[in-house]
């Protein structure tokens, strides 16, 4: 029997022996959006796709539960015709065993973005997840209090005139040591060591930083983003980070009203 032409056209109603001349025969209509079929012997369920643009994939194509399953294996320049048939194979399997192999792909999918989620959650610093806080919580809050977060965590070092006892440069603000951290270290002992230090300095300021922190905190547990790593038991509240900062004392700078004109 005479080999045939490479210009020949296949018949894509009969199934073939996959070989590579076959596979590079094969063509379809490029005038319009089309795609083109041939059909293994050696695999059932096994194709070879062409496109109107000439791109060619082995592809697997059967049914499960009345329904037609393509999934394509790889393109033809990376797979060969064996490696091709044994993926069918290994689809035709699972579709023997009842499972998609279309779900357990999702489910693989799915199992790789929450892996790499977990490794960008890992590599978070406190100060990164502070900004997004700050960029998400803004609206809910009066200037004021927005303020008071950008100033607490502030680097400090600027030339100033007043307020940094002496220093002639401003005084990095209290929660400014834990921006750098990783947001997983942020952990009870890690904000009591913290507590103590700030609570020594500046009991005043370190308090209201702990407030913050401790809100901060909450949201993070509550944030698809950042929950894998910070525990659910919000680390700031903690009986010797209450203590280390003490309780605000009483104002004895007030008026008496005895003190007030009539």
């Amino acid at each position: 029997m005479a080999r045939p032409k490479k210009s020949e056209a296949l018949d894509l109603t009969q199934a073939v022996n996959l070989t590579a001349g076959a596979i590079e025969r094969l063509s379809c209509r490029t005038d319009v959006k089309a795609q083109a079929f041939l059909r293994d012997t050696g695999v059932p369920g096994l194709r070879v796709r062409v496109t109107n643009t000439g791109a060619k994939s082995f592809v697997f194509e059967a049914k499960l539960n009345r329904q037609t399953i393509r999934r394509t294996i790889g393109d033809v320049r990376a797979w060969t015709i064996e490696q091709a048939r044994a993926e069918a194979r290994r689809l035709a399997v699972l579709l023997d065993e009842g499972t998609d192999p279309r779900e357990l792909e999702r489910q693989k999918q799915a199992e790789e973005s929450a892996r790499k989620a977990a490794e960008q959650a890992q590599a978070v610093t406190v100060g990164h997840a502070w900004t997004a806080y700050l960029t998400e919580r803004r609206p809910h809050w009066g200037e004021r209090h927005f303020q008071d977060h950008e100033r607490l965590v502030k680097a400090g070092g600027l030339p100033a005139k007043r307020g940094t006892r002496g220093r002639g440069v401003t005084i990095a603000g209290p929660l400014h040591p834990l921006m750098g951290l990783m947001l997983r270290e942020l952990d009870t002992a890690t904000i009591e060591r913290w507590a103590t230090l700030q609570g020594q300095a500046r009991p005043t300021s370190a308090r209201l930083a702990w407030r913050l922190l401790r809100a901060f905190l909450a949201w993070c547990a509550e944030h698809p983003e950042y929950c894998a790593v910070v525990s659910e038991r919000n680390p700031a509240k903690s009986k010797k980070t209450r203590e280390a900062l003490g309780k605000a004392g009483v104002k004895q700078d007030a008026l008496q009203r005895e003190q007030l004109p009539a």
